[in-house]
């Protein structure tokens, strides 16, 4: 697992130079700075959908991609892990194929995304071109193609070559990470020592409701 306290001024430098051109702002509060107000607050920039209990003991955020298949297996191992007071917060990105940004934006486009994000991995290889289930958008949208962009920006700064790449915040507001697939040792660990984030004003943007699990 790895911190990311020293990663604020490039998370800065880097938000702040894709947000300009995306018009997608860093969250701003009244609240005392915590530690790691850097990745907090860049985290809040990002457009997540939730998994997960709707009143959280536990919050991650995971960088997916709908056709990456350690994200279906992570998906499928966090599972259990909602009735005992998990939130996931999915960011998507699309990096791994061509139809990789357009799931993502049929994803974000849906009257329910999370329940679309659900059917994704619910139909996960079911499609001639593999992956997620879900039909990708023929051409995304101009805001999601942004969207995408920024997250993307978000994952790159935090260190993650690809996905799946997770971030959480202890209790004592220190962020931190790990790349890939947890063993179930390691991911139990990560989920109990998972705090909800010291500072849980969203930054303003598109971001679907909660669908509980």
């Amino acid at each position: 697992m790895k911190t990311f306290t020293a990663l604020r001024s490039l998370l800065a430098a880097t938000l702040l130079a894709g947000m300009g051109a995306s018009g997608v702002g860093v969250a701003q509060t009244a609240q005392a700075t915590p530690p790691d107000a850097g990745p907090m607050q860049a985290l809040q920039s990002a457009h997540w959908i939730g998994e997960g209990s709707t009143h959280p003991r536990h919050v991650l955020y995971v960088f997916v991609d709908a056709n990456c298949p350690f994200c279906h297996k992570l998906w499928l191992a966090l599972q259990p892990y909602y009735r005992d007071g998990l939130q996931v917060r999915d960011v998507l990105v699309g990096v791994i194929g061509p139809s990789s940004p357009g799931k993502a934006a049929a994803i974000l486009e849906a009257r329910d995304p999370g329940a679309a994000l659900q059917q994704n991995e619910l139909t996960w290889g079911r499609r001639s071109d593999g992956g997620g289930g879900v039909a990708p958008l023929a051409q995304p949208s101009q805001i999601d193609t942004a969207v995408l962009a920024h997250d993307q920006a978000l994952m790159q700064a935090f260190g993650f070559p690809g996905t799946p790449g997770i971030v959480y915040f202890d209790a004592r507001g220190q962020a931190h990470g790990a790349e890939g697939v947890p063993g179930a040792a390691q991911l139990a660990q990560i989920v109990q020592a998972a705090s909800v984030p010291v500072s849980a004003t969203p930054a303003p943007g598109r971001r679907a409701a909660v669908s509980p699990r």
